[in-house]
Order: C-alpha cells, then sequence, then structure tokens
C-alpha cells in the first residue's frame, strides 16, 4: 500500500513550477537559508517573517541542500514523506484495532481522498503537521492500549508535538493535547493522565521550543521576536482573523467536496462509531469532532486546516466496510454494541450518491473544455471518461450487490485521475499558476534601475513579491499595502519600476498615471498583475484607463 501511495505522490511531482499562493513562498524561504546561511529565523523576499515557524523551511533546505538549487521535486518532498508517514501510522492503528484487511482499506481511502492527496503533493506546512499530531495520538493510544510503556510513549508524544509546533506553531501542541484530554474523559480515565510521563515529557517539549526560542535571541535577527509572532500570526489570527475569515459553519460547506470519494460513506462511519463505541471507535470520534470544532470556534478557517481529522475518517469508513462485509477481525470489547453489524444500505445508499456525482462532474469537465478554446479538450476528455467509469463500476457492483468492489472502485479510480490530472491537465493551467515568466521578465527589465541602488516596489501583492524573489533568483521588491507609497516611489525624478495590482490603481492621481506605462502585465492568483514604469519604453502602453477592481 505504501509503494502505490509513494508512486501516487511522486508522480510527475517536480515536472511543474511552484504554484501560487503558497508553494514559493517555502521554496523562496529555504532558498535564503541557503543562499546566506541564516538558518534559525525564516525569511522570505529579503525580511524576516513572522508568519511560520521554521522547521518546514529547514526540511526543504536540506533536501535541497546536495545541490545548493531549491527545486519544486526538493520543496515538495517535505510533504510528500509526511503524507506516506501518516499513512503508515494509520494503516498501523487499524491492523491494532480492525486487522490487516481494514488497515489496508483505510490506507487506500486516505490516500486517494482528495484533500489528503492535494497536500501530499503540495509544498505546504499541513501535510507535514498532520503527521507529527497523528505521530503524538499514535504514541498515547499505544499506551492508552497497554503496549507500550508509559515513559517511552509519553516522551515520543511530547516530541511529536514539539515538532508539531516548529512546523505550524502553538496549534500543533493544542490539537493532540486537548484530543487526548477529551478520549480519557470519554474512556472515565483521566487521572491516567498522570502517569503519561507528566514531568519528563513536557520537560522534554519545553526543551526544544526553548532551545529555538534562545537561538532566536541570540543569533536571530534584532526585530523578530517569538512573543511578537504569536501574538500576531496565532492569537490575533484565530481571534479577529487575519486573511481567511470564515463562517463557524465553513467546513460543513468544503468538507464534502473535499472528502471525495468517500463523502458518501461518512455518515454511516460517524453513526457507527457512536452506535458502537468500541474503544478506536472512541478514539476516531474524538479526534474527528475535536479538529472540527476547534477550528470551527476560530475566526480565521481554510479548507486544509481540517487535514489532521481525515485519518480518523478514513478510519471509521474503512471500519463501516469491514463491518458490512462481516471481517471486522476485531471487537477487543465484545458485548452486543462491539458486535453491531450495520445493514448494507449503509453503504450502497451514500456510495452509489457519489457515484452519481462522479458520472456528473464528468459531464461537467467534458462541457467545460468543449466550450472554452483556451483548454485543451483531449486530456479533460480522458479525465471525465475515467471519472465517468469509475461512477457506473460503482453502480456495476452495486447492482450485483458486491460491495467490496464497490468500494475499492473509487480507490481505483481516482487514482488513475490524480495520476492523469498530474501528467495531462496540470500543464494547461501552468501560464497562470507560474510566476517564473514574469519574474525573469521583471529582472531583465529593471536590471539596470536596481544597478542604480533603486528599488522595485510591489503593491497590493498578497505573497507574490515572494514569488518573484524565487524565480529571479533573488530580487527582492519592497511591498506595501500603501497607495502613498507607491505614488511617492512612482514621482521619483529617476526612472523606476513598480510591479502592482491593476485593479487597485484607479486611485492614482491623474496626472502621473498620464506618466506611467504598462511594460508588462499577466494574470497570477486570481489578480492583474502589471509592471509599470514612470517612464517610456520601447513596446510599453501608456497607463491610460485602469480597471475597477477584482
Amino acid at each position: 500500500m505504501l509503494l502505490c501511495a509513494a508512486l501516487l505522490f511522486l508522480w510527475q511531482l517536480g515536472s511543474r513550477d511552484l504554484w501560487a499562493p503558497d508553494e514559493p513562498y517555502f521554496a523562496e524561504g529555504a532558498r535564503e537559508m541557503i543562499i546566506d546561511g541564516r538558518w534559525v529565523v525564516p525569511h522570505v523576499n529579503g525580511v524576516v517573517t513572522p508568519d511560520k515557524p521554521p522547521l518546514f523551511f529547514w526540511l526543504i533546505a536540506l533536501f535541497s541542500l546536495p545541490t545548493g538549487v531549491v527545486t519544486p521535486f526538493t520543496a515538495r518532498l517535505p510533504s510528500v514523506l509526511a503524507s506516506l508517514g501518516t499513512l503508515a501510522l494509520v494503516m498501523r492503528l487499524g491492523e491494532r484495532w480492525f486487522g490487516g484487511r481494514t488497515a489496508a482499506l483505510a490506507g487506500a481511502m486516505l490516500a486517494t481522498t482528495v484533500l489528503f492527496w492535494n497536500k501530499a503533493i503540495w509544498s505546504q506546512t499541513d501535510a507535514l503537521l498532520c503527521f507529527w499530531i497523528w505521530l503524538a495520538l499514535s504514541a498515547f493510544d499505544a499506551w492508552r492500549s497497554g503496549t507500550s510503556g508509559a515513559r517511552n510513549a509519553g516522551l515520543l508524544f511530547w516530541i511529536a508535538a514539539a515538532l508539531a509546533v516548529l512546523t505550524k506553531g502553538p496549534v500543533g501542541f493544542l490539537l493532540p493535547l486537548g484530543i487526548t484530554i477529551c478520549v480519557l474523559v470519554w474512556d472515565r480515565g483521566v487521572g491516567r493522565w498522570r502517569s503519561f510521563a507528566p514531568i519528563s515529557g513536557p520537560a522534554l517539549f519545553v526543551a526544544i521550543l526553548g532551545s529555538w526560542v534562545v537561538l532566536t535571541e541570540v543569533a536571530g535577527p534584532a526585530d523578530y521576536s517569538v512573543w511578537t509572532a504569536l501574538q500576531d500570526h496565532f492569537i490575533n489570527r484565530g481571534i479577529q482573523g487575519m486573511h481567511h475569515k470564515q463562517p463557524p459553519w465553513y467546513f460543513l460547506e468544503t468538507l464534502p467536496g473535499n472528502l471525495l470519494p468517500w463523502t458518501g460513506l461518512i455518515p454511516g462511519a460517524l453513526v457507527l462509531a457512536w452506535r458502537r463505541r468500541l474503544r478506536a471507535d472512541r478514539f476516531l470520534f474524538t479526534v474527528a469532532a475535536f479538529v472540527l470544532l476547534f477550528f470551527s470556534i476560530s475566526t480565521e478557517k481554510r479548507e486544509l486546516y481540517a487535514l489532521p481529522a481525515f485519518p480518523a475518517f478514513a478510519l471509521m469508513v474503512a471500519a463501516l466496510v469491514a463491518a458490512v462485509c462481516g471481517w471486522c477481525e476485531v471487537c477487543e470489547e465484545g458485548g452486543d454494541e462491539g458486535n453491531f453489524e450495520p445493514h448494507r444500505r449503509w453503504v450502497t445508499l451514500g456510495h452509489g450518491f457519489v457515484a452519481g456525482l462522479l458520472i456528473v462532474m464528468s459531464v461537467a469537465i467534458g462541457v467545460l473544455a468543449n466550450r472554452s478554446p483556451e483548454l485543451a479538450y483531449g486530456p479533460f476528455l480522458l479525465v471525465a471518461a475515467t471519472l465517468a467509469g469509475t461512477g457506473l463500476a460503482v453502480f456495476f457492483f452495486l447492482r450485483h450487490k458486491r460491495v467490496l468492489p464497490a468500494v475499492l472502485a473509487p480507490a481505483v479510480g481516482m487514482a488513475l485521475t490524480y495520476l492523469l490530472a498530474v501528467w495531462l491537465i496540470a500543464p494547461v493551467f501552468e501560464p497562470s499558476k507560474s510566476a517564473r515568466p514574469f519574474s525573469l521578465e521583471i529582472k531583465a527589465v529593471t536590471e539596470g534601475s536596481r544597478a542604480a541602488g533603486l528599488p522595485v516596489v510591489a503593491y497590493g501583492l498578497g505573497n507574490l513579491p515572494e514569488h518573484f524573489a524565487f524565480y529571479s533568483d533573488g530580487v527582492y521588491t519592497v511591498e506595501t499595502d500603501d497607495l502613498d507609497e507607491l505614488r511617492r516611489h512612482l514621482e521619483r525624478p529617476e526612472n523606476v519600476f513598480a510591479v502592482a495590482h491593476g485593479g487597485r490603481l484607479a486611485a492614482l492621481p491623474s496626472d502621473l498615471a498620464a506618466r506611467l506605462h504598462v511594460v508588462e502585465e499577466t494574470r497570477l492568483a486570481r489578480r492583474d498583475v502589471w509592471l509599470i514604469a514612470n517612464h517610456d519604453r520601447a513596446g510599453a502602453r501608456r497607463f491610460f484607463a485602469v480597471p475597477g477592481p477584482d
């Protein structure tokens, strides 16, 4: 199973550029660590960044050290390895709780779930965070089940929690700690926590994190403070929100799509876990509920925040299928509740709905590709045919009352879809997702101005300046969202350049706008991005009309 997942995740991993919005951000931070040797605190676009802790940047840089160059492959490799590690932990837990067949099925389900596969091949912190959380939870369950001693399991739990914090901040500690306490409360054994390395574990946790904090004070930049970063990017973000404010019901809207192709089995799996309430059921139900409630309370939400709940969903769904098929090998608590067998309809109804949805999606993809001349029709038709074939296969097996083949068909079909998408569909979107061509143009056009010591200002572009820095191999821009600062820059007597969000320039003074020229333009991260100059240049267009905001 791990070999198949490795093929699925590594297929064409380095064949496409790093895409917006996040991938070049992490790659650029790692590139700057290698170039200037300052590894203690991440810095991106030449500026210290308090947004993220350093561990993910360190891993990318370490994988890139042999060649000295950060590539799309080395930037994504930490996510691939972390996802394979999570799969291994999930299958180990599944074998302990439900038996080998259920464990393998859970691994196949998790590897082919839309969001988990996507984050496995994406250069972001979330796959690594998910691995550390599940390593901590696996250590906790090993102690809870009596298969591991309290001291060893407790130390591993706190080490994993510390590394999770170094990956994405305090959430890496709060999630596993909150889950374990809730599980013990449900077990009516919260007092047992006192034996789970109560002193040595937290002491090791503090030692790991404290070592890095001391390094930031001793060898880090003077303008960086761990405590300021904690306040700005954890407390304020969670309470007030920064870039991704969403309503409390946000995950009810996003989970169904991200859990495909297993969405239809989730309700039955949750009901079964609640109804049986075996040791494994209580654990998995708590993990899923706690993660979703934790982030639902937070003002800041993204669909990928729910990723640590996905292994729990995969194990619960696999347990449901095992119960329907009658080969759940381990019911460690016995009794009538442990022997409860759900009806086949718990699988067939939901899975039939998803099969129909896959067929509808295939038709929609075909129609969209046919109506969009800029899209290559052949690759999209092949993906659509794969989805349609998957849906029809599910219906065929359901009609003949063959539950297990009906469940396995989407795993195979979605795996083929992912392989085709990376191979044939990703290149179609490369021009609109990669900032490489525009970044190289910025580097070439602004070379003389930068050589004279004049800055290039980036206005209203979010994290796109980090993309420009990465693909231009170190052309740093001065980032601002202040229109007056942009105006003052363009009013300088020297010939200067700026990269700006075209849809936010309507408020520039008309006399200044009349002097400006658009040298290059593109569309990235749903923005019209312009390279503008305050002087005439061959091939540039005059800056007359400015589009309204997007």
